[in-house]
């Protein structure tokens, strides 16, 4: 609420004011602020300056301006509560105090601006400047204070706001800063002043707290000003030993909420802000900054493991209330608005992932500087377009339109029901069926004897964040696999050249490469997330290469190990990266490439060995083991057969490639790109002269080579991309070709890649493998594919099919052998025993969706099978007469315990690998800041005074 026009009534009996300084290595603003003290209008009565153990000479400067009588010394670690309640013991009792920060100068007329408001009514209990921001003078800081349900201090005012007027109203909030707070005596002593478990933060607002609940108010006052540094919140405070520690502005925060929540809301907010603080934990974490993440449960502790003396508080400031929490609610913020805080921190971080470069920010203000003058702001806004300014953030966004027009057969589908088709399978009901399938709970066939997939990890981890709706990680990765991996492209692009068009067009072309590949529609979530990767494994080899460090051995470990996870051929794919970058660098990075090798091991562990590692199963990625079908110009081309773009678009590459070899002061890189490609190339010729198995049935499936074909032809480009300073002094009409001939693979491959679209067979709807009334018999569903003469995979499924993760739980050899058997006998000459066979391995039905009529011929003349009704004209099925055998698997303790290891492995490394900017040289840099030269208005034409010292 709006107080009325304040006037200087009170100069006919001004009250008394005793003024108390608190300084602690406050050397670098005390000069100024002694010197503001000397223009004031109206002066204090009396005044008091407290020291707090400084070390930079702030007491000699304290002393020389007030007299040794006047300036007290505080014992080491004193807060400010304690060093004012020292001052207030030891000076004469006035009406009003008048509290100062040596960081925080005044103008002639503020406390005559703060008198005018303190001054209207006898229920005002504190009133507070308007504070602008030293040095700039005209940022505002407070004009007021509140806090979030969640304890954070707010100020309602916009990051960088300036003052223009529009705050000049006095206003009641519920506090204001301590810097330049003008409080009542008698209040003070009714509350017993600040409170002492609060020695430097929030006390603030604990007072302004219990002043609204004792029946005062708390007004702003803005036609005082002063201007304040933030020494101590900012940490530009030069530190000495007994400061308070980081975390404390922290548990400040949760202490003040927890002491003065009522009594009906004071549990809801004990859970609320405990719980509050691990997902903060989590979020610093995402945000790489692991040591605000130990501040917050540091503070955590500090508070929850002290109830009694958090007792006593609440006790202490019952004894003064008058006002219940309903009466004074107007007084707080919105309850949203720290969930807004965090949409706002959201997109800033989505800006810097595309635009790293534009986003410098610093505390709670933008240190954005625009240098350009209203004229050449205009200038810009009418100037060149978009594309042209910032050609790199317009094509992501034209990426990401094309996704969405790529997949507008998808879109409706993945947002009501998620994905599947191809080689994708549904995702679970809740993320809860990841963590399941990872700790042991969940088994599909039930005939298992195999390690959960690691892949599931990073899925349950993301998942959890939309926990009802996991199939949006999947549907997210699939959908805009295109951007993710030209924007990981283009960050590799950048150390290998400076050249932003040919940057751009070189990371165009690898996102083209894996839109043409085809891996989308075929729903091959392993190829996706490996090639969005494999730029990353890249850039950690070239920071290895340029500066070794274990943790940077640890990061390129971790990238392979996410790389592995989720398509196993990348293990081998890697080993070639890594021994290519020791031979080129040799022992000036091999101690760290054993780090680099060591960590997928460890991180992937049985899984590795149960995948990678077997000849005839690294070419199982994520999600169905389907074949693929590739002919020898399709792996040439960086195509690995079926749904994919034509293969001559990657001709021109291929020839700029052979182009970047001649060059010479390029060669040695075009060189090294070049051996890794053909390395990349041969083990996708591996992969198309042999064969592997899948879960059951066939084990001479064609494998899909579509992530060493695409690593192939993207290894060529990059020698072409290195070889590009050279060319740049070719005639233009060389360039021209040069360009053209680039652009024909992303420009090609995009309009393929539109046109068709990103579905068929993967679709946005998730259809059931059997029929619903098959999947509630008892049993599993025997689903048979194929024919005689091509073949015949068979899978043992659970209800309708079971979703992502549980198609790699390898059935064990005595089931499969057993079961295979069965099924053989089953399409040969079938008997009774083959079929009570099937029950025994708990088979209820056989289930055919694609039915060949010899396949349905030989079904049907088994014994003890009764036909029943299909769900489509293709489709045939029958059920055993006799009930099966349903035996229930348990998981033994040991292998979840191995599961729960390499998860916290997991953890470990990335926040070992998390790059950290350290406390103590974030608060140096600013220390240095400090020594700028700052100086204040002497005075300020609009904010100075007419009224003369009394």
């Amino acid at each position: 609420m709006s107080e009325p026009e304040p006037t200087r009534h009170w100069l006919d009996e001004p009250p008394t004011v005793g003024a108390i300084l608190v300084t602690h290595n406050g050397a670098a603003w005390l000069p100024k602020v002694l010197g503001s003290y000397a223009r004031m209008f109206h002066a204090p009565d009396v005044w008091r300056a407290v020291d707090v153990a400084s070390t930079d000479g702030s007491y000699e400067l304290a002393r020389d301006s007030f007299g040794p009588a006047r300036v007290l010394q505080a014992p080491r670690g004193s807060g400010f509560g304690a060093a004012v309640a020292l001052a207030v013991e030891q000076m004469p009792r006035t009406d009003w105090i008048w509290l100062l920060h040596d960081d925080a100068a005044v103008l002639p007329g503020t406390l005559s601006g703060l008198l005018d408001t303190a001054t209207l009514a006898d229920d005002i209990a504190a009133v507070g400047p308007k504070v602008r921001e030293w040095p700039s003078l005209r940022r505002l800081l407070e004009v007021g204070l509140t806090t979030t349900g969640t304890g954070g201090r707010e100020t309602g005012l916009e990051p960088g706001e300036p003052d223009a007027g529009q705050h000049d109203r006095p206003a009641e909030v519920l506090a204001v800063g301590s810097a330049g707070m003008l409080v009542r005596r008698s209040v003070w002593d009714e509350l017993g002043g600040f409170d002492p478990d609060l020695p430097l933060h929030f006390d603030d607002v604990d007072f302004g707290w219990r002043a609204a609940r004792a029946g005062y108010r708390v007004i702003t006052a803005p036609q005082g000003v002063i201007f304040h540094a933030e020494a101590s919140r900012r940490r530009t405070r030069r530190r000495t030993t007994g400061d308070l520690p980081a975390w404390e502005q922290r548990r400040a925060a949760l202490w003040t909420h927890l002491a003065n929540a009522g009594s009906v809301k004071f549990w809801w907010q004990y859970l609320r802000l405990l719980l509050g603080s691990f997902v903060r934990v989590a979020g610093f974490l995402l945000l790489k900054d692991p040591e605000s993440a130990g501040d917050e449960l540091l503070a955590v502790r500090s508070v929850y493991a002290h109830p009694l003396r958090l007792l006593a508080a609440r006790r202490r400031r019952r004894a003064t209330a008058r006002r219940s929490p309903r009466q004074i609610r107007e007084l707080f913020p919105p309850f949203y608005l720290p969930y807004q805080h965090g949409l706002d921190a959201m997109r800033t971080a989505v800006a810097a992932l595309v635009r790293p470069e534009s986003v410098t920010s610093s505390g709670r203000r933008s240190t954005v500087v625009i240098d350009e003058t209203p004229e050449e702001a205009q200038d810009l806004d009418d100037g060149p377009s978009l594309l042209r300014r910032r050609p790199w953030f317009a094509l992501v966004i034209a990426l990401v339109v094309a996704s969405v027009v790529a997949g507008r057969g998808l879109i409706g589908g993945a947002v009501s029901g998620g994905l599947s088709g191809g080689a994708l399978l549904p995702s679970p009901d809740t993320a809860g069926g990841w963590w399941m399938l990872l700790v042991g709970g969940s088994r599909a066939d039930g005939l298992v004897d195999g390690w959960p997939p690691l892949f599931a990890l990073p899925l349950a981890v993301a998942g959890t964040i939309v926990w009802p709706r996991p199939d949006l990680v999947v549907g997210v990765l699939m959908l805009f696999a295109v951007p993710f991996a030209a924007l990981t492209a283009h960050r590799f692009g950048r150390h290998l050249t400076d050249h932003r068009i040919a940057r751009i067009v070189w990371a165009l072309g690898y996102a083209g490469l894996v839109a043409g590949v085809g891996a989308v529609p075929q729903g091959r979530l392993g190829t996706v997330v490996a090639l969005v990767v494999a730029p990353v494994v890249a850039n950690c080899c070239w920071q290895l290469a340029e500066q070794p460090s274990w943790r940077r051995g640890l990061k390129l470990g971790v990238a392979i190990s996410v790389a592995s996870a989720f398509a196993p051929v990348a293990v081998l794919l890697s080993a070639g990266a890594l021994l290519l970058l020791w031979w080129c660098e040799g022992r000036w990075v091999a101690r760290h490439l054993v780090v680099a090798a060591v960590t997928p091991l460890v991180l992937l562990g049985p899984w590795l060995i149960d995948r990678a590692l077997l000849p005839t199963r690294w070419w199982w990625e994520a999600g169905l083991p389907v074949p693929g079908a590739e002919s020898l110009l399709d792996v040439v081309t960086g195509r690995a057969g079926g749904v994919s773009a034509a293969w001559w678009l990657s001709v021109p590459v291929l020839v700029l490639g052979v182009a970047a070899l001649v060059p010479r002061r390029t060669r040695l890189g075009a060189r090294t790109a070049w051996m890794f490609g053909v390395f990349a190339l041969a083990v996708a010729l591996l992969g198309h002269v042999t064969s592997f198995a899948g879960v059951t049935g066939r084990v001479d499936l064609s494998p899909w080579v579509g992530l060493p074909a695409v690593l192939w032809v993207a290894s060529i480009g990059t020698a072409a991309l290195v070889a590009w300073p050279a060319a740049e002094t070719w005639p233009r009409p060389a360039v021209a070709a040069v360009t053209v001939a680039a652009l024909v693979l992303p420009l090609g491959a995009g309009a393929w890649w539109i046109g068709r679209g990103a579905d068929d067979p993967l679709a946005g709807d998730v259809a059931a493998v059997v029929p619903a009334f098959l999947a509630e018999r008892p049993g599993r569903t025997l689903v048979v594919r194929g024919d005689i003469d091509q073949g015949v995979t068979y899978r043992a499924v659970r209800g309708q099919g079971g979703y992502l993760g549980e198609e790699a739980l390898l059935p064990g050899d005595d089931a499969v052998t057993a079961l295979t058997e069965a099924v053989q006998q089953l399409l040969a000459r079938p008997t009774e025993s083959d079929i009570e066979a099937l029950g025994a391995a708990g088979v209820g039905s056989i289930y055919l969706p694609d039915a060949d009529p010899e396949l349905a011929r030989r079904i049907d003349g088994a014994p003890g099978l009764e036909p029943t009704g299909s769900d489509s004209p293709d489709a045939r099925a029958w059920v055993l007469s006799d009930e099966p055998v349903v035996e229930q698997v348990s998981v033994p303790m040991w292998r979840r315990a191995v599961v729960g290891l390499q998860s916290v492995l997991w953890v470990v490394a990335v926040l070992l690998i998390t790059p950290v900017r350290r406390r103590e040289e974030t608060e140096r840099e600013q220390l240095d800041d400090v020594t700028e030269t700052i100086d204040l208005p002497a005075p300020l034409p609009d904010d100075s005074e007419t009224v003369s010292a009394r």
